[in-house]
């Protein structure tokens, strides 16, 4: 039979024979990094990434000094403040969410989840006003999507309402230039977009503890050889430096990913649960990005910021894994990661110093020098409470007495707030 023939009868296979030749990886990108480690365990969910993957992929994490200013000056011999007798209601509702977060034996982490969003709403109203509970976001690598590669316990986007973006500046740090210009790329628009999420390190401690699970054997006995390894290997995954956790690394990597790529239409298949579903050939419009990831500390009872800053190099080498992509420097594109401390404790000032640490790119601008009592919602109960009690007009009418108090109720208000400025509360 000649090969004519051959390929008449069998076309499939003659298509088989000549596969697309994949061009050879450069130096330095991810599938030379891949290659020249085959021997590790690279390839996996950001669960499972440890601090060579930090290493390999350039990540640099930096501490910055500690966000632990403003606060009360409680000076010795000191009265009680009216905080501590009196406490408001916004107060009250701040100590029991903070207390719910360093609570350890809640150990719930939806519990957990809906305490810090209690937090955030009563700080800053507009800013985290919609929040997304669990959920999943998907890791794209060339020509293949990961669907619910990373889950974290909330996330937050930045508003879509125009007023609401005015006050917050663009996550993009390429600065903005005239439209005329065409070499100067489009400003990024991050509306619904990724803009903070929540994970606690306990909740983190604990996915990592169980990530392997192990089957019993016969008459389900438990299996306590495979126990010992699997609890080896869940050791390797623990960070040397707890506050320098490459899984915060693959999170900020979905999250810009979300804010360039199309969610892909989810199917039944197994090539689509696989990840081996193409989600576009064009490339997208990468640009500098900068996001936050907000976890707490038990032990010390601070909060932890955590800055993102996702360069649009860094996103081409997981659009482009067998390319190499440089910074300015000549360096191998990498990840800058910042992070802070903000201690919870006292509540008074806990807005400021949150708020510096977030910036003023989340939560709009503010005054970081002037703290936030919330004396306003006591004087606020006591005005309604005692407008109630007033007794009708001595010398005249009920409306007469109306027309009078309306224009009385703004001095009142800014002799309210006044007083608060010159007296310090601690609570």
């Amino acid at each position: 039979m000649t090969t004519r023939s051959w390929s008449r009868l069998h076309p499939r296979r003659q298509q088989r024979s000549s596969p697309t030749r994949r061009r050879r990886p450069q130096k330095g990108s991810l599938r030379d990094i891949l290659r020249q480690n085959s021997g590790t365990s690279l390839f996996v969910r950001p669960i499972g990434w440890t601090d060579l993957h930090a290493s390999l992929l350039g990540v640099r994490f930096c501490e910055l000094p500690a966000c632990d200013t403003p606060r009360p000056c409680n000076l010795p011999g000191s009265p009680p403040t009216q905080g501590h007798m009196r406490p408001s209601p916004t107060i009250t509702k701040l100590s029991d969410a903070l207390t719910e977060i360093l609570l350890l034996s809640s150990g719930l982490p939806k519990s957990t989840s809906t305490a810090v969003k209690t937090v955030l709403m009563t700080l800053w109203p507009t800013a985290f006003a919609k929040w997304q509970l669990f959920p999943d976001l998907n890791i794209y690598f060339g020509d293949k999507v990961y669907h619910d590669a990373v889950r974290v316990q909330a996330l937050w986007n930045f508003p879509s309402h125009p007023s609401a973006l005015s006050s917050q500046s663009s996550v993009a740090t390429i600065p903005a230039r005239p439209v005329s210009s065409s070499s100067s790329p489009p400003v990024h628009c991050n509306a619904n977009l990724p803009m903070l999420c929540y994970i606690g390190k306990n909740q983190l401690a604990s996915i990592r503890k169980c990530i392997f699970r192990v089957a019993t054997g016969p008459d389900n006995n438990p299996n306590i050889p495979v126990q010992r390894l699997q609890q080896l290997r869940a050791k390797l995954l623990i960070p040397a430096d707890a506050d320098k956790d490459s899984h915060f690394v693959g999170i900020f990597l979905a999250m810009a990913q979300r804010h360039f790529y199309t969610p892909p239409i989810r199917t039944l298949t197994r090539e689509s649960s696989l990840g081996l579903q193409k989600p576009t050939s064009r490339r997208p419009d990468f640009q500098d990005v900068k996001m936050r990831i907000l976890t707490h500390d038990n032990e010390t009872s601070e909060f932890l910021v955590y800055t993102g800053h996702v360069t649009a190099q860094f996103l081409d080498r997981f659009f482009d894994p067998s390319g190499a992509f440089y910074e300015e420097d000549g360096t191998i594109a990498g990840m800058k990661v910042e992070f802070t401390r903000v201690p919870i404790w006292p509540i008074l000032g806990l807005r400021e110093r949150l708020g510096r640490a977030l910036g003023e790119d989340i939560v709009g601008p503010f005054d970081s020098n002037q703290m936030e009592t919330w004396e306003d919602d006591r004087a606020r109960g006591a005005n309604i409470k005692r407008k109630r009690t007033t007794p009708a007009a001595l010398d005249g009418s009920l409306d007469e007495e109306s027309d009078e108090d309306q224009p009385a109720m703004p001095d009142k208000k800014r002799c309210l707030s006044e007083e608060r400025n010159l007296v310090g509360v601690a609570v």
